[in-house]
């Protein structure tokens, strides 16, 4: 078996939507970037519907993901519901300060571990 060659590397980040109680949760893992958001997307990620995000697993975040973050917590805002972030460590709470958008999320640690 050869290794992947340049363009080729596989995925570093994932998702899962779990549908809890309270509605869907995204459960993001890994590196959360364009080619991630992209594949969200074609999935046909119910951004509007999220209840929570958990972020407990991501190890990398860039503008793109955050930029889905942000999207999420304006919707959320709109139809009046919280955007909840759930265990977010310590280093990506300083990437939401650093981003200026820490205001938006409410922060949660999971109860589900």
């Amino acid at each position: 078996m050869h290794p992947p060659g340049p363009g080729t590397e596989p995925p570093t980040g994932s998702f899962r939507v779990v549908h809890e109680d309270g509605g869907p949760v995204l459960h993001l893992h890994g590196d959360v970037d364009e080619p991630l958001v992209r594949r969200m997307r074609a999935a046909g990620l119910p951004e509007g519907e999220l209840v929570a995000v958990q972020v407990a697993a991501v190890g990398y975040i860039d503008s793109t993901g955050l930029s889905l973050l942000v999207r999420w917590a304006q919707q959320a805002a709109r139809d009046g519901r919280p955007a909840v972030l759930r265990a977010a460590s310590p280093r990506f709470c300083k990437v939401l300060d650093l981003a200026g958008i820490s205001v938006l999320f409410v922060l949660e640690d999971d109860g589900h571990r």
